[in-house]
C-alpha cells in the first residue's frame, strides 16, 4: 500500500471509526470493585489480634492503626465514588436540559413545518376552486359557441334550402 493510499484510508476511515467507538466507560464499576478490597482489608484488619505475647484478646495498638487505616482508605474510595456520582449526575442534568432544548426546538420546527404545510394546502385548495370555476366557464361558454354555431349551421342550411328551392320555383316558370 503506498503512502497516499495510506493516507487517505486514514482520512476516509478515521471518522468512521471514530464515531463507532464506544463512549468512554465510567470509573464507578472500577471504584467500587477497589472499595470491595479495602472493605476486605477491614475485615482482615479488625480480625487481627497481636497482644503482647499473645495472651489477651484484646487488639494491639498496630491492630487498631491498621483498622483505622483501612477505614480511612474505604472513606476516601466512599469520597470518589461519590465525586463519580455528582459528575454522573451532573453530566446527566447537562443531557436533560440539552435534550429539553433540542426537542422544544424540534417542536417549534415541526409546528412551523405543520403550518407551512398546512398553508400550503390551503393555496392548492383555492387553486383548485379556481380552476374548477374558469373551467366551468369554459365549458359554460363553449356550450353557448357550440348552440350558437348550431344556430348558424341551421340557418345556412334553410337559407340554403330555400335558394334551391327559390331556384327550382323560377326555373319552374
Amino acid at each position: 500500500m503506498t503512502f497516499s493510499a495510506r493516507l487517505l484510508s486514514t482520512f476516509m476511515l478515521g471518522p468512521l471509526l471514530a464515531a463507532q467507538a464506544p463512549p468512554a466507560a465510567s470509573p464507578l464499576p472500577r471504584l467500587l470493585a477497589e472499595r470491595q478490597v479495602l472493605t476486605r482489608r477491614y475485615a482482615a484488619a479488625r480480625a487481627q489480634r497481636n497482644s503482647l505475647f499473645g495472651l489477651s484478646d484484646k487488639p494491639s495498638k498496630k491492630d487498631l492503626q491498621a483498622v483505622v487505616d483501612a477505614l480511612q482508605g474505604i472513606v476516601n474510595k466512599d469520597e470518589q465514588i461519590v465525586a463519580v456520582l455528582n459528575q454522573t449526575a451532573q453530566a446527566a442534568q447537562n443531557t436533560a436540559a440539552t435534550l429539553q432544548i433540542t426537542s422544544r426546538d424540534d417542536r417549534n420546527l415541526t409546528s412551523d413545518r405543520l403550518a407551512e404545510i398546512q398553508n400550503h394546502q390551503l393555496n392548492v385548495q383555492e387553486r383548485e376552486r379556481r380552476a374548477m370555476a374558469r373551467q366551468l366557464t369554459l365549458e359554460d361558454d363553449l356550450d353557448a359557441a357550440q348552440q350558437a354555431r348550431q344556430w348558424r349551421d341551421w340557418t345556412i342550411l334553410g337559407l340554403g334550402l330555400a335558394c334551391v328551392g327559390l331556384f327550382f320555383w323560377r326555373r319552374r316558370r
